[in-house]
């Protein structure tokens, strides 16, 4: 679909160049034998600045068919001696998430897992029970996300960021 529409965009840009040539020659009379009467209004400001217009539009639209797309990565990549493997950010976020989830103590999680040259750096947000020791918690947290990635995927897991947003109070208010 982001191939299509590309070429759309290329394609709109090539019929906006078109356009503004065309309002050009027709100020200009570059056209012989074209007999085009243009309203009162249109006077020789309006008919170039709105091909000016177009040509900024096509520029646009031209930048923005033949750029690349330098987003992040959709997967990691891991060769082995029988070709390549991707695993998926999307996998890898939810190989998280299933550690998380099997934490005692934890309430509520957000991750998010990202891969640069040293390896994947996953910072996990989490909501904490109250009377839940959180050094001991995040710790072992860290631990067994870094160790059940790295078992899993086979890639390098160069951080864990683990930050408490908060400590969850599960207590229904009291009726007076």
């Amino acid at each position: 679909m982001r191939a299509l529409l590309r070429v759309l965009m290329v394609f709109l840009a090539l019929l906006f160049i078109g356009g503004a040539l065309f309002l050009v020659a027709v100020n200009y009379n570059l056209i012989p034998n074209l007999a085009v009467h243009l309203p009162a209004w249109a006077v020789e400001e309006i008919v170039l600045g709105t091909a000016a217009g177009l040509l900024l539009v096509a520029i646009i639209l031209l930048i923005l068919g033949f750029r690349r797309s330098k987003g992040p990565a959709n997967a990691v990549l891991k060769g082995s001696e029988y070709g390549e493997v991707a695993i998926s950010i999307t996998a890898i976020d939810n190989m998280v998430l299933r550690t998380v989830q099997q934490t005692e103590g934890i309430k509520d999680v957000s991750r998010q897992v990202s891969f640069t040259q040293d390896g994947l750096i996953i910072s996990v947000k989490i909501n904490v029970m109250p009377d839940v020791a959180m050094p001991n918690l995040t710790s072992e947290l860290q631990s067994r996300i870094k160790e059940y990635v790295e078992e899993i995927t086979g890639i390098t897991v160069h951080e864990v960021k683990v930050i408490v947003e908060n400590i969850v109070t599960d207590q229904a208010p009291s009726k007076k």
